[in-house]
């Protein structure tokens, strides 16, 4: 489901059937990342995460094209199992379209299965934020094959 409460907002939800422990391991496992941190057809080729608050992440996916679209951020907030929270920005090849957004992930035990929301902030306007909808729709899809 998706829900835009701002032309600069994106909130998604997703039941995954796995607990908390095990979707959340999945965000921080930089080895599991690399099976799902990925849209469409594009391949996850390296995933690192220092998985601490002030620590940073940075996720390489790769076109069928051989085009490279770098993701980095750093972890603001980490509550194990429940959320975290953190930037989100991607390398551009002009500078001057670099934005760093807020991406908090959060995992809600709903009895066997987690309650997973995803909230995005501070897209530059609506068509990234609906570009990013459309990424991460299909990587919460992939998640759900993984897990």
């Amino acid at each position: 489901m998706n829900n835009t409460t701002a032309p600069t907002t994106l909130i998604m939800k997703h039941i995954f059937n796995a607990s908390p422990e095990r979707v959340y391991r999945a965000w921080t496992d930089p080895k599991v990342m690399r099976e799902f941190m990925c849209p469409e057809e594009n391949t996850c080729t390296e995933a690192e995460a220092d998985v601490r608050v002030g620590g940073a992440y940075r996720i390489v996916m790769v076109a069928p094209d051989g085009e490279k679209f770098i993701a980095t951020g750093t972890y603001r907030d980490l509550v194990p199992n429940e959320r975290i929270v953190c930037t989100w920005s991607w390398e551009e090849d002009d500078p001057a379209l670099e934005r760093e957004t807020m991406l908090t992930l959060e995992f809600s035990p709903r009895g066997s299965q987690t309650e997973f929301t995803l909230t995005h902030e501070n897209f530059r306007d609506e068509q990234q934020r609906d570009n990013h909808a459309k990424g991460w729709g299909s990587i919460l899809a992939e998640l759900e094959r993984v897990l």
